[in-house]
C-alpha cells in the first residue's frame, strides 16, 4: 500500500472534520442556491470542484508553494479574489432594495456557464486553498513509502471526493428551501438580499486574511 495506514486514518479524519466545518466554498454553494436554486447552487459545487482539482495539480508541480512564500502573490490573489466576489454580491444587494417597493415575478436562473465559472473563479482566486494543499497534504505523506507526489495525489482526491457530495448536499438543500420560499415577490428579494450579502461578507473575510510567516 502506498499510503500509510495510520496516517491515513488520521487524514480521514482531520479532512471529515475540514471538510464539514462552514468555510468560503460552502458559504458560496450556500449563497448561489438561495440566490438562484438548487441547479444554481450545483452548478456553483461543480465550479468550486473543478478549481480544487486546479489547486490540486498546482501543488503537485510546486506553483501553491511559490504562492505561499510570495507575499506579493498572496496579496494579489486576495484582493483579487475579494473584489470578484464584491462584483458578484453587490448588484443582488442593490437589486433587492432597489425593488423593495416593487412586485416582481421570480427570475430565472442565470446562465450555467455564469455559475459553474463564478464558482471555479472563486475558489481559484482563494489563496487560503493554494496554502491548504502545501501545508496540510504532506503532514500525512510517509517518505519512506517513496512516490510522494502519487501520495499526494491520492490525499487530494481523497478530499475532493469528500467534498463533493457535501457540496451538492449543501446545494439541493439552500435550493429546496429558496424555491419554497420564493413563491412571494418579498422573499425572493430577501434571499437576494442574503445571497448578495453571503458574497460581500466572503469578500470582506477574504481581504481580513493574513499570510502566515512561514
Amino acid at each position: 500500500m502506498i499510503l500509510d495506514p495510520q496516517l491515513y486514518a488520521l487524514f480521514l479524519t482531520a479532512a471529515l472534520v475540514l471538510t464539514l466545518a462552514p468555510g468560503p466554498d460552502t458559504m458560496f454553494v450556500l449563497g448561489a442556491g438561495l440566490g438562484g436554486g438548487a441547479r444554481s447552487g450545483l452548478l456553483a459545487s461543480a465550479g468550486v470542484m473543478t478549481g480544487l482539482l486546479v489547486h490540486l495539480s498546482l501543488a503537485l508541480v510546486g506553483v501553491s508553494a511559490l504562492i505561499a512564500a510570495s507575499p506579493l502573490a498572496f496579496d494579489a490573489l486576495r484582493w483579487a479574489g475579494a473584489a470578484y466576489l464584491i462584483w458578484i454580491g453587490a448588484p443582488l444587494v442593490v437589486r433587492a432594495w432597489r425593488d423593495r417597493h416593487v412586485a416582481v415575478a421570480s427570475e430565472p436562473a442565470p446562465p450555467s456557464t455564469r455559475l459553474y465559472w463564478q464558482g471555479f473563479t472563486t475558489n481559484i482566486l482563494n489563496p487560503k486553498v493554494a496554502i491548504f494543499y502545501v501545508a496540510f497534504l504532506p503532514q500525512f505523506v510517509a517518505p519512506e513509502r517513496g512516490a510522494a507526489p502519487l501520495q499526494l495525489l491520492l490525499l487530494g482526491l481523497t478530499h475532493w471526493l469528500m467534498g463533493l457530495p457535501y457540496l451538492c448536499a449543501v446545494a439541493l438543500a439552500s435550493g429546496s428551501t429558496a424555491a419554497w420560499l420564493r413563491s412571494a415577490p418579498a422573499t425572493r428579494r430577501a434571499l437576494d438580499a442574503i445571497s448578495g450579502l453571503v458574497f460581500v461578507g466572503l469578500a470582506v473575510r477574504l481581504v481580513l486574511v493574513r499570510r502566515k510567516p512561514a
